[in-house]
């Protein structure tokens, strides 16, 4: 019997704050101050703060770690599809790369980037240089945002007016 009065009570108290003053009524169910000043708990960003949230996140991991990351890419990427497979842009065709070897030698890219280079053969043997775009996610690891074809670089002939001996 208590409970029932009890809980009565109870609900005739908010109906009469509610019937009364409705905004009273609430602030006295939330438990707050009416007339409290509100501030924001965003925290203010400075100039070089910002600036960190915009740039890359660092690469963290040794040259060695990088080359074993791209060449496991890659026997994953021939596990799945039976050959490595690269669309040469400039012909239009799709290329059945065979991995011939990933260079130990790292290079630095633009913004906080690294690139470690891969040779490949086709099957009439003729080398092709895949570069492997890496970058740091937000979590310190890596991934890999680009790969490409390296562009060739054409051998240089000596020129015809040298190799004749002069009279």
């Amino acid at each position: 019997m208590k409970t029932i009065f009890s809980a009565s009570a109870a609900a005739a108290l908010i109906a009469a704050l509610l019937c009364a003053a409705p905004g009273a009524a609430l602030a006295a169910l939330v438990d707050e101050d009416p007339s409290e000043v509100v501030l924001s708990t965003d925290t203010v960003k400075t100039e070089d703060a910002a600036d960190e949230d915009d740039s890359q996140a660092q690469i963290q991991e040794s040259d060695e770690d990088l080359v074993g990351f791209v060449g496991d890419y890659i026997k994953k990427d021939v596990t799945l599809k039976g050959a490595f497979l690269l669309e040469n842009s400039a012909s239009k065709k799709i290329l059945k790369l065979k991995l011939d070897s990933v260079l130990e030698k790292v290079e630095d890219g633009a913004e906080n980037t690294k690139i470690v280079t891969a040779s490949f053969k086709d099957a009439a043997g003729r080398k092709y240089g895949v570069l492997f775009h890496l970058q740091g996610t937000g979590f310190s690891d890596v991934d890999i945002f680009k790969i490409e074809l390296k562009k060739e670089e054409k051998q240089k002939t000596p020129a015809a007016g040298k190799d004749k001996k002069q009279k």
